[in-house]
């Protein structure tokens, strides 16, 4: 397994924030570093940013751990909406900038 890089803590950081939404509770730190692990697993060539595909893995993941809304997104196959949430210029990837940033929308 790949260390977790800065952009993968960041990343992970805001996917969070993304799908559990603005007034959920907060992940214990087991469960964020759960998501940590998650999230380096599903950056498949470990270059700190996440493709739609990657992006899929990672709630797939995070759905089998029972982190956050994962695995409602699952249910719903609202994956494209929760990613369309971090990747704000539609570029298809999340990139540690566009979670920085919403992180601070939702904060």
């Amino acid at each position: 397994m790949n260390l977790p890089t800065i952009g993968h803590l960041a990343l992970a950081a805001a996917v969070v924030l993304s799908v559990t939404g603005a007034h959920a509770q907060s992940p214990s730190d087991a469960e964020r570093q759960l998501m940590v692990e998650n999230l380096v697993q599903a950056d498949a060539n470990s270059d700190g940013v996440l493709t739609r595909q990657e992006f899929e893995t990672l709630i797939n993941l995070n759905a089998a751990d029972n982190l956050g809304r994962a695995a409602m997104i699952v249910r719903t196959g609202s994956y494209g909406r929760a990613f369309g949430r971090i990747d704000a210029n539609g570029d298809g990837v999340a990139t540690q900038s566009e979670m920085q940033a919403l992180m601070q929308q939702q904060g």
